[in-house]
Formats: structure tokens, sequence, C-alpha cells
């Protein structure tokens, strides 16, 4: 063996065991009798092909080894998504998968539209909103990814962000999705003492400001308001970095179904800020919490098309995870109680959507037992006792289960012939 050779395999070696070191690794799942693991249940399963998930993966691995490039993941969902936990149990795992985390993804006040909001960032108002969402029939404003927007014309109003409530993410730039009713409705920020005017467009939509270093809370006020006939409407606020690394966005509102995302007239356009390389679905609780012979499998397969092609428009290479609906109840005539057997037809539908497109299917219904299953989950303070939403234990529970799925089939995939 030449000198240069050896040269070679040595670097070889070395880069080798680097890439070892640096390989994420799942996280402890406590023992709950009520979860089903026995037969892999806890896996992604792919009824189709491995290939477009194979592609993320190199992305995924480029990053980890050299650091380079991003991978946004987006969340989307009713209230097992709104609530937060899930998904920000989620976000900080990824945001250990590599030396430094991405971007935070994207905010909401939820308190002015007087409703829960997550709890892993501090978002407040001041001043008079009014709001939609895309689960009433009809929104008088217009919707996008965040799946709701807030409006005012109070020349008092306030919208406050905590920076240190995001602290674990490094973030030098605002940008506010919105618009005024008129062009002289221009948002400002006021961080500190300072007043902070939009930066110049990048071509994109909304507004965008630059943050002063150790800036603790941030206020965004409306200079333009005047009258009730003038107002300012906001979708959400995106923190932005410039380091690589994994961002995770969830987008999630109480009781949406895949029609109610299908109405957000602006949902690909604010897409594109996002540009997902992976879309994780947690919709279909609500399309089939009605009674058996009015759910319809194959329109519900219909809708998921219509979303998942307007996904594809922003990014043709994206992947999809296909979380089944979990066991619960549904409402007889707002009186009795009983299971819902549309669980294992969406079940059944998601499969033949993952075949479709080359997806993965999470099956929350299989880990946890079945139909009747909810009952022990209730029972160990997993799941609360409407038989639908999870404790915070619980969500956080799925966080690590859908983790451990994504990092074992990557770990997988990517294995190098060395090892076992």
């Amino acid at each position: 063996m030449t000198r240069r050779e050896r040269l070679t395999l040595f670097l070889l070696l070395c880069s080798i065991c680097l890439w070892s070191q640096r390989r994420p690794q799942p996280v402890e799942i406590p023992s709950y009798p009520c979860l089903h693991t026995d037969r892999g249940q806890d896996s992604l399963r792919f009824p189709g092909s491995h290939e477009r998930f194979d592609s993320l993966y190199r992305r995924l691995d480029t990053l980890l080894v050299e650091g380079r490039g991003n991978v946004n993941i987006l969340h989307i969902g009713g209230s097992h998504v709104q609530s937060g936990d899930f998904s920000h149990r989620m976000r900080t795992h990824f945001a250990t998968f590599t030396s430094h985390p991405g971007n935070r993804g994207m905010l909401f006040p939820f308190t002015a539209l007087k409703t829960n909001a997550p709890q892993n960032y501090a978002m407040w108002h001041e001043g008079a909103w009014s709001g939609a969402r895309c689960v009433k029939p009809d929104a008088a404003l217009p919707l996008g990814l965040s799946g709701a927007c807030v409006e005012t014309s109070d020349t008092l109003a306030r919208i406050f962000l905590s920076m240190n409530s995001l602290s674990e993410w490094r973030t030098d730039t605002l940008r506010i999705l919105g618009e005024g009713s008129q062009d002289t409705v221009v948002p400002m920020l006021l961080c500190g003492s300072d007043t902070l005017s939009p930066l110049p467009s990048d071509g994109y939509a909304g507004f965008r400001f630059a943050l002063l270093p150790e800036t603790d809370t941030c206020a965004l006020f409306f200079p333009g308001l005047h009258d009730e006939n003038v107002s300012f409407r906001l979708r959400g606020i995106m923190p932005e970095g410039r380091l690589s690394g994994i961002t995770y966005t969830a987008s999630g509102i109480n009781g949406a179904s895949v029609p109610s995302w299908l109405k957000c007239e602006l949902f690909t356009d604010e897409l594109s800020l996002v540009k997902p390389d992976l879309v994780v679905f947690g919709i279909g609780i609500n399309d089939a919490n009605v009674l058996p012979q009015r759910f319809n499998p194959e329109q519900f397969k219909s809708n998921y098309r219509r979303l998942i092609e307007r996904i594809r428009m922003v990014n043709p290479a994206c992947c999809f995870i296909f979380i089944t609906n979990n066991d619960c109840w549904f409402n007889v005539r707002g009186r009795r109680r009983q299971f819902n057997t549309n669980t294992p037809r969406v079940q059944q539908a998601m499969t033949e959507l993952a075949r479709e497109y080359d997806g993965a299917v999470f099956d929350a219904f299989a880990l946890m037992g079945g139909l009747r299953s909810s009952n022990a989950w209730v029972k160990a303070g997993l799941q609360r006792a409407d038989h639908i939403h999870f404790t915070r234990q619980g969500y956080e529970l799925w966080g690590d289960l859908l983790y451990n799925a994504v990092v074992n089939d990557f770990l997988l995939a990517t294995q190098t012939p060395e090892e076992p």
C-alpha cells in the first residue's frame, strides 16, 4: 500500500469514526402497560417505496456530518398540534440532532383569539382584536399557513413576544406574516427603548425586522391605524436565523379537518417560506368524528390529495408521515358516547395514501392497542377523560415515540457496512 493510499484510508476511517460519534440516538421511553410495541408498532411503516426518505436522509446526513444545509419539517393538524406539547417535544429533540438548532418555527398570538396557546413560548396582546380560524364555515379574514388570523383597528393594540422564551434558538430576524388594509398601515417593532422599522422587502410576503442583540421582549405596534375602517391583519410571526439546522414548524387549529386547511387561500404562498422537506400529518380525528355511515374514506383521501398537491407545488420532493387517529370517543347526538369505529378506517385510508405517495405511516392506533384501548390510556394518566385529547405527559410520550421512529429509520437507512 502506497503512502497516498494509507493516508486516504486513514482519513476515511477518521470520517467514519466522527460520523459514528455524531449519530443521533433514540430517547428512552418509559414502560407503560398500555403501550403496544411488541410487534414493531413504534416504527415507521412504508407501504410503498422508501426512496423519498432515502433522499431526505442523505440531506440529514450531510447536515449531521458537514454542518451544511437545512432540513425543514412541518407538523400540521388539529388540537393535538395547537396544544404544542407533541410538536415541541419533537422540536427540542431535533434541536439536539446537530451541533446547533435551526429556526424555531412559526408562532401565533392565540391569546388574541381567546383560545388555548402553547406553553413553550410567551406571547400576549393588548387592545381590541377580532379573529378567524379555518374551522369556521365562512372565514371573514384571509387565512394562510397558521390556519388563523387576528385583526385590529385599535390604535393601542400591541402584540408582545418574549425573546427569552426562544433562547434555545438563535434568532436575528422576525418575519411578520400579515398586511394592513391600506398601504399606510406598516407595523413597527419596539425592542427596549428602540423603535425598529421593517427591512427592505426580500421578495417574500409580510415584513421583516432585524433584532437588536440582547433583546428581552419585543412589542409589535401599528402607527398607521387611525379609525375603525383601517386595520392590520396578522397571521403569524416567524423567528429566523442564519445558521444551518433543522426547523420544526407546527400549524394546529382546534377542530381542524382536512377541508379546514383547504380553505386557507394563502396556505401555499406562506408555505413557500417554510418549503418543507418533511410534512407530518396529524389530521383526521375531526374528519372521522361522525357516524360510521357518514364517513367516506374515498372523500377523505381525495381531500388529502388536494392538500398534498398544494404542498408538492412548493416542494415536489417533500416526504410525508401520516399519523393515524388515536383511539377515541365521539358523541352521539351530544349525549351518548361510544368508541369511534371510523378510526381503523382512517388507519386503512392513510396506509393507502402512504402507498400512493411513497410516504410513511406512524400507527398511533396500533400503538395504543386498537379499538377501546383509550380506557387504559386514561387510567395510566396519559389521556384525558374525554378519550380524545392527551395529558401533557401523553403528548410528550407521542413526541418521544415519533422521534424515535424517525431516528431509528434514519440510522437503519444510513448505517455503514462496518456497522451490524
